[in-house]
């Protein structure tokens, strides 16, 4: 009798939390369908974000979202030049946890508690409510395997060093968040060392990681440091790539989402929060390969779970140190 007590308290728990929110979200419809559509910068591929936007529109077809997408940099910069004239564009924000703590600091988020985030664990939700994680985002070696024998390729990320990577391999020209997480955790000293010597390796910079994973199973270069998500929609098209899960550590930066300080359309702006948050939401970001946050939607892809992963977060302050971080990244790889 126990047990039948408390599984009835569970699932009324769980129905009741469902009811809640969709309460919650039905208080909001009528003021979106007025603002009829709802403006999203993201970081997220275009073929990803428009899953999303597709489940989306389909849920609530009275509403038009309208995407721009680019590197976390050029939306940072964009969000802080249009804010510093007077002008508010956004209403929803998804980016790196880092961009957005920068956005944070300079009090460009409307804090939102939204009721599809209840059943996030803490640590992948700000204390202010200002943002939610929706997936995670590893930065792994990916190899071309009809270009590598097997006993050839690289496993860690001192490989890379070896004299026959040199001009052989891909690298993010925006490469920072693993640049400045690698230094924290391996130290100033063997990270300074690290990147100095990589750099003497000639990599072939590219901008996105889409792109480097493009070229990579197209053959332009063997290697490339690369999203292992974007390599598995690859290898499921029949690429010939595949990644290391054998780094140490495996980099790993957290994509948020946020409500934008004075967003034109407010009440799109926290329909689309909730979708995205929400099972549904989550299981398209599982269903193109990402890795989701909210607990019970589990990759699809073993390998890319993350507690297999010698995992290294890309520190939340780390936006304090991004300028130094861009300028000496910049210094060593972008010199000719």
């Amino acid at each position: 009798m126990p047990i039948l007590i408390y599984l009835i308290t569970v699932i009324c728990l769980v129905l009741g939390g469902n009811v809640q929110a969709q309460s919650d979200l039905s208080s909001l419809m009528t003021g979106a369908k007025q603002e009829k559509e709802v403006v999203w910068y993201t970081t997220t591929s275009a073929g990803d974000n428009q899953a999303i936007v597709a489940g989306f529109t389909k849920k609530y077809p009275f509403l038009k979202v309208q995407v721009l997408r680019s590197t976390g940099e050029k939306l940072r910069q964009r969000v802080l030049t249009e804010t510093t004239a007077g002008q508010y564009f956004s209403d929803v924000l998804s980016v790196s946890s880092m961009e957005m703590g920068l956005l944070k600091s300079r009090n460009l988020l409307q804090p939102y508690d939204a009721p599809e985030a209840e059943s996030y664990p803490t640590n992948a939700k700000d204390k202010e409510k200002s943002f939610t994680a929706i997936y995670a985002r590893n930065f792994v070696m990916g190899y071309n395997t009809a270009m590598i024998a097997e006993k050839d390729r690289p496993r860690d990320w001192p490989d890379l060093l070896d004299s026959k990577w040199k001009g052989k391999f891909g690298i993010d020209e925006e490469e920072f968040e693993w640049y400045g997480t690698l230094i924290d955790y391996w130290g100033r000293e063997r990270a300074g060392k690290y990147m100095k010597a990589l750099a003497a390796q000639q990599p072939t910079l590219r901008r996105g990681h889409n792109l480097l994973a493009q070229l990579l199973a197209a053959g332009e270069f063997p290697v490339a440091i690369v999203f292992p998500f974007e390599i598995e929609q690859l290898k499921r098209r029949g690429a010939p790539v595949e990644w290391s899960n054998s780094s140490d550590p495996i980099v790993t930066s957290i994509n948020v989402v946020a409500h934008s300080v004075k967003a034109p359309h407010p009440n799109a702006a926290k329909v689309l929060i909730n979708y995205i948050l929400s099972e549904e939401g989550q299981t398209i970001i599982k269903n193109v390969s990402r890795v989701p946050i909210r607990p019970g939607v589990k990759p699809t892809v073993a390998k890319l779970d993350q507690s297999t992963l010698k995992i290294r977060y890309v520190p939340s302050d780390m936006y304090r140190k991004i300028a130094e971080y861009e300028k000496e990244f910049r210094d060593l790889f972008w010199k000719k």
